[in-house]
């Protein structure tokens, strides 16, 4: 429950103000292109493609998790959202070897300064020590975009 508070409260007031802007809940509209509905069958990466509205000083990021790790995620990477055509990418990469038969939930966030640095700062820490452990989900702006998808290979 701990992971919606700040989610709850905002969709209660449907406002956030992000370095002395006002946010507005419906200025953020986030879609999963690529996979295009859930149980789609993955293998070790995919491309996760999609479009994106969202305000200006947030940034957009992918999430991943076997879906029997309730409250924990491994972020993936930011996906940098294209000003003309509002696309992004990001590749996610579903667990090991042995992760195959298991379903995967992918969660696309809109997400404020603090909770970037905090997935920047992790990525860069695992890229460098190899220490993926997961994390909680950060601080969000708006509610996740979820995809299930089931591993079949690796």
């Amino acid at each position: 429950m701990r992971k919606y508070k700040n989610l709850i409260l905002l969709s209660m007031f449907s406002v956030l103000v992000i370095a002395g802007s006002t946010v507005l809940a419906d200025d953020i509209d986030v879609k999963i292109i690529a996979p295009s509905r859930d149980g789609v069958e993955v293998r070790k990466t995919y491309l996760v493609k999609g479009t994106a509205t969202k305000p200006s000083g947030s940034h957009l990021w992918v999430l991943a998790r076997r879906e029997d790790f309730e409250g924990l995620w491994w972020p993936q990477g930011e996906g940098k959202v294209d000003l003309r055509s509002k696309e992004w990418k990001v590749s996610v990469t579903f667990g090991i070897a042995e992760d195959v038969g298991w379903n995967f939930d992918i969660a696309v966030i809109v997400v404020p300064e603090s909770s970037h640095t905090l997935l920047r700062n992790y990525r860069i820490n695992a890229m460098k020590t190899g220490d993926w452990r997961p994390i909680e989900m950060p601080e969000v702006l708006s509610a996740p975009v979820l995809r299930k998808v089931r591993k079949v290979s690796h």
